[in-house]
């Protein structure tokens, strides 16, 4: 029977509670570290309240201050070029200031492991991973043709399919990844954007950002106009990487689609992994 007609009101808020996607105390104490860096150089994000422990559960709450104004998702259809443009260079300079933090290996702030949609895979990118790793990696699911031809590889050709067309930066930047505008918001008070939802920032290389602005569906809404503005708005904020927002969508779909194909890649001692490896 539905539970909704059986259970009296705490019982059902206790399920509610319990079927929530929040984080644990890894991925809590990773979102805070990312916040308390951002606001350090000055970024507009909203500052942590409390940290509220939730009775008879593991979950812990992280309360922040509120923003009050719509988010460019909400808003954004009614928005003019003027406003654009303006708007844009007011991310830009919250960009540059992120990618000024940079790091020697990847992932998050708190602790290392990577939590990037374009790192999601079954074995998983080890934790501070160097710029090396995350290259061929992101190298091996570019060149993956089927699940077949892996199997029947030599260790040079597994070698070979991770050296290019990516090459490893000189150092990883602080990247949000999930800039899309369901978590930029527009405060009402002062035209101001605050940036949202920290769960998934780290450092990674920097087309991260821009592939992350343009990974939703546009709201039919906007029409054509408000999604030209929006691949504006991403160019002029995070730079033009499409070629490489491409190569990265492609690389998820296949990492989903054959999720056991690096394995013998790993076994072939080309590329880290996360999960180990069965015989």
């Amino acid at each position: 029977m539905d539970p909704v007609h059986v259970l009296d009101d705490k019982e059902l808020a206790e399920r509610i509670g319990q079927a929530r996607m929040d984080p644990n105390k890894e991925e809590l104490d990773d979102v805070v570290s990312a916040i308390t860096r951002a606001r350090n150089p000055g970024i507009r994000t909203p500052s942590i309240k409390r940290l509220v422990p939730i009775l008879n559960s593991v979950r812990t709450e992280c309360i922040t201050q509120r923003i009050h104004g719509p988010t460019l998702e909400e808003c954004w259809a009614n928005l003019g070029w003027l406003s654009t443009i303006r708007l844009a260079f007011q991310l830009r300079s919250m960009v540059s200031r992120m990618r000024s933090i940079t790091s020697p290996t990847a992932g998050s702030l708190g602790t290392g492991i990577c939590r990037s949609l374009w790192l999601e895979e079954y074995y998983g990118v080890p934790a501070k991973a160097s710029p090396a790793v995350i290259s061929s990696i992101v190298n091996f699911w570019h060149n993956l043709v089927n699940f077949r031809r892996e199997a029947s590889k030599t260790v040079e050709q597994h070698k070979a399919a991770c050296a290019g067309p990516t090459t490893p930066e000189a150092s990883l930047a602080f990247t949000h990844t999930d800039l899309a505008p369901r978590n930029i918001i527009l405060e009402e008070a002062t035209s101001n954007l605050w940036l949202i939802d920290w769960d998934k920032a780290g450092y990674y290389p920097r087309c991260f950002e821009y592939a992350g602005m343009r990974n939703f569906r546009i709201p039919s809404h906007w029409g054509w106009f408000g999604e030209l503005r929006w691949k504006l708005f991403c160019w002029i904020a995070a730079g033009w990487y499409e070629k490489e927002r491409i190569m990265l969508r492609e690389i998820h779909r296949k990492a989903g689609r054959f999720p056991a194909a690096r394995r013998f890649n790993i076994k072939a001692g080309v590329t880290p992994s996360q999960k180990k490896v069965d015989d």
